[in-house]
């Protein structure tokens, strides 16, 4: 797979991205602390059909921020459409994971000419979902990342609960970065970020009809909290909660069922629209 590199110049920041195939314009938004490489399998396989573009989002990697302008989810959907401004005049296939989700769904309230068909897997979404109990969990990790970043982060795992195993062979990039670097900017900045996202379904239901929004979920865990707000997300927009393999970080641990998965809903959704 032959990748194309280079840089783009957004407020406080300059993103690293990185594009592989040819086709029609799909961007690729990371979750947690990924960099582009997390999801290069995945990458590759939709890049048989489409420009695969991804980015390391601000702060994180090869893409240097200053942490003096402010991170906010929609500061990370304005990075997403410069990103693809740089790369392309059409609007874009945008498929996010978790905190790219959400991140997502920001890009299509925002930028919605910018995007064709959005696949938001699992966003965290407080507004759709409410949970006193996780939000007292999620305090407590807050208040131990001020000491420990990598304890706060084996936290937020055990939180999450156990996730399937990988496909043979799946495995991320090695990161490029520093870990601890990468970790004390997302607590910092990303992590009080998407608490802080009032984004809710009424919102989200603003976006033109043009703009296909199709909420996803992990196969086999219907009580995860983030699979909950898909859920509650995909009935208020009248549609079924589609579900892809690997769970929560599918788009990493299963990079090519969840390509075959994801393939075959652009199918579905294209034909229902035309």
């Amino acid at each position: 797979m032959q990748l194309h590199q280079g840089t783009v110049a957004v407020a406080g920041a300059t993103l690293h991205y990185e594009t592989c195939g040819q086709g029609p314009p799909l961007l690729l938004i990371q979750g947690g602390v990924s960099e582009a490489g997390a999801t290069r399998q995945f990458a590759g396989e939709l890049a048989h059909r489409h420009q695969v573009i991804s980015y390391d989002r601000r702060g994180l990697s090869r893409s240097p921020a200053s942490s003096e302008v402010p991170v906010s989810m929609r500061r990370h959907a304005d990075d997403a459409a410069a990103a693809l401004a740089e790369l392309t005049a059409r609007p874009a296939v945008v498929i996010g994971a978790s905190i790219g989700a959400l991140i997502g769904l920001h890009l299509a309230v925002d930028h919605p000419g910018q995007v064709a068909t959005l696949i938001a897997h699992e966003p965290p979404m407080t507004a759709v979902v409410a949970d006193a109990e996780r939000e007292a969990g999620l305090d407590a990790i807050a208040e131990l990342a001020r000491s420990d970043v990598f304890a706060a982060i084996g936290r937020m795992a055990s939180l999450a609960g156990p996730q399937p195993a990988p496909q043979d062979g799946a495995r991320p990039e090695e990161p490029v970065g520093d870990a601890r670097e990468h970790l004390t900017w997302f607590f910092a900045h990303d992590f009080p970020a998407v608490r802080s996202s009032a984004l809710d379904a009424d919102a989200v239901r603003t976006v033109p009809e043009t703009t296909r929004i199709v909420p996803t979920g992990g196969a086999g865990d219907p009580h995860r909290w983030e699979r909950r707000c898909a859920a509650q997300l995909a009935a208020a927009l009248g549609r079924d909660l589609a579900e892809l393999s690997g769970g929560h970080n599918g788009f990493v641990s299963h990079p090519w069922a969840t390509a075959a998965e994801v393939t075959r809903l652009l199918t579905t959704v294209s034909a229902e629209s035309s």
